[in-house]
């Protein structure tokens, strides 16, 4: 009897939940061990990684940082994958916080109403309207009163319904000649009275009106057949299993709900350009219009930049006559000695790349050895100076030199080239100082207005269209130069090299390939079919439903005279 009620009394195994003392301390040993898992999204970890900023070498630097919300946010999602019978990690993957309310991914409800066993797979019947012209308003602000503006926008309208069968319900199989007449097999249920579970319908109109066409980075602009399929299935979703999705909309829902505040970046860039303006033509003094003309660069309308630059080259001219008038009459100058000769090196300009390419050529053809060229080779390869041109003819030199002493390798060994060797790198230690001279007395340029320069440079570079924009960018980043350090320098130069063999891959990647439309690619199959189920097989297909007027008519006269030949 005791051994009875020990075995019924013995305890069952921890689950997770809040009510008890052993589920939640469960919970929370679960939650801890994906906690500090890299496998789930930031916001459930206990550590997360926050930006630093770039090294030396441009790459991006992170800090460990605790994340006090990450355990917590673990318990949430282990309970809801308790409720919902689902695996957590699942649940994780796909459960977003927009503006703190939790959400589903559309790609989530879609799989769980195909998996829930009450329904067939869900189903899209698309239509496409043509063009129409859709009014919606739109508030506005004029002299700090909320006005509602009635405006039309044209479009290209199309509808969607998420449509599915109830289990224990069957679709006959038509026959082609009835999918002919009525359409699809949507509108061939639909006519024989089968029973359907549908979704309301939704239209890129319906979008338009309800707002969610226009927002800013909307996916409805460049997707809309796609956010016509997933607002359906959500609409589907929170009608007949609205239990499957605990009363969460999708990602796109909630995002599409957000008002959006953020000023119209145009009207903003718009203010900007016309402030600069009145700036540059009140600036007074040559340092001002630099100031300025960092600020211009960092506009991204090309055409009020463009605008702008002609201002600040205009200002510039009004400066150079008093710059002449004061290098001519130079002020007495007493006991500030000193301050003038900082002035001196200052205006003192640095080496142009022609100069330093004559200096260097003129050190390899005095070189007398190997090792003084892999020396000067060294400096020619650090010099930020030098362009790229004249690197690639002072490379060809080096190698003409390299070739010009390998043969003495094999030759026979002086019996005293050390000392040799040292009084040659004792001259070549002289040139090189000269180099760093006039590199020093060059003008040191300003680390502020160099990490501005730097900023607009490096957005221009981004935003590069092609090769051929970003070829009319590197004269702007030649004509800054000076300006800038030689770390900024450096790093502008690693992101146009960047941006440039990203942009000659994306022109090669796709350069022999012709991707043939789905149309053309069917007609060749039903011209090769060997019955009529080869060319069902074809009308079948759902991009068959998703097909243009005139390319239905394409396949169904290829269809009719495949029949023809078949069966006479």
């Amino acid at each position: 009897m005791n051994a009875q009620t020990q075995i019924t009394a013995a305890p069952q195994a921890s689950s997770v939940g809040f009510l008890n003392v052993e589920s939640f301390e469960f919970s929370q040993r679960v939650a801890n061990m994906l906690s500090n898992s890299t496998l789930v999204p930031e916001q459930y970890r206990a550590i997360t990684k926050v930006k630093v900023g770039k090294d030396n070498y441009g790459n991006m630097q992170f800090r460990d940082e605790p994340n006090p919300n990450g355990l917590s946010n673990c318990i949430v999602a282990l309970n809801m994958a308790n409720r919902m019978g689902a695996d957590p990690l699942m649940i994780m993957q796909n459960l977003y916080l927009i503006e703190g309310r939790p959400s589903w991914s559309s790609q989530f409800i879609m799989a769980s109403i195909n998996s829930c066993g009450r329904f067939s797979s869900l189903r899209f019947e698309v239509e496409n309207l043509g063009e129409v012209e859709v009014e919606y308003q739109e508030t506005a602000w004029s002299n700090g009163r909320k006005n509602v503006v009635a405006k039309t926008l044209k479009v290209e309208n199309s509808t969607c319904v998420a449509w599915a069968i109830e289990s224990g319900t069957e679709i006959p199989n038509f026959s082609l000649e009835e999918l002919k007449e009525h359409g699809g097999v949507y509108k061939c249920c639909k006519a024989y009275g089968i029973p359907l579970v549908e979704s309301s319908k939704i239209s890129v109109e319906m979008a338009v009106k309800e707002g969610w066409y226009m927002k800013n980075g909307s996916k409805w602009k460049t997707m809309p057949e796609q956010m016509l399929r997933y607002r359906a299935a959500s609409f589907f979703g929170r009608v007949y299993a609205p239990e499957l999705l605990m009363g969460l909309r999708s990602v796109e829902e909630e995002k599409d709900r957000i008002i959006d505040v953020t000023p119209d970046q145009s009207l903003l860039e718009q203010a900007d350009a016309n402030q600069l303006k009145r700036e540059i033509l009140g600036v007074k003094s040559p340092a001002a219009l630099d100031e300025m003309e960092s600020k211009v660069l960092m506009l991204s309308d090309d055409a009020k930049r463009e605008e702008l630059l002609k201002m600040i080259s205009a200002q510039v001219k009004k400066f150079q006559p008093a710059a002449e008038a004061s290098a001519k009459k130079p002020e007495p100058q007493h006991e500030e000695a000193p301050p003038v000769k900082e002035v001196k090196e200052v205006q003192a300009k640095k080496p142009t790349s022609a100069e330093l390419k004559k200096s260097f050529a003129k050190a390899l053809n005095n070189a007398k050895s190997e090792r003084e060229v892999a020396a000067i080779e060294s400096q020619i390869e650090s010099s930020f100076d030098l362009s790229e041109a004249d690197k690639k003819y002072l490379a060809v030199n080096v190698q003409q030199m390299y070739d010009k002493y390998a043969p003495a390798e094999n030759a026979p060994v002086d019996p005293a080239p050390e000392q040799l060797s040292v009084n040659e790198l004792q001259r070549l230690q002289k040139e090189a100082e000269k180099l760093v001279a006039q590199k020093e007395e060059s003008p040191a340029a300003d680390p502020i207005k160099s990490q501005m320069a730097k900023d607009g440079l490096k957005n221009q570079i981004a935003n590069a269209p092609n090769v051929e924009a970003l070829k009319e960018i590197a004269q702007t980043v030649r004509e800054y130069k000076l300006k800038l350090t030689n770390d900024d320098m450096g790093e502008i130069l690693q992101d146009y090299a960047a941006r440039k063999k990203l942009l000659e891959d994306q022109q090669d990647m796709f350069a022999d390939v012709v991707e043939e439309p789905w149309i053309d690619g069917a007609i060749k199959r039903i011209a090769a079919a060997k019955n009529q189920d080869d060319i069902n097989a074809e009308y079948s297909d759902p991009m068959c439903e998703e097909l243009s007027d005139k390319d239905r008519q394409r396949l169904d006269l290829a269809a009719q005279k495949r029949e023809a030949e078949l069966f006479g």
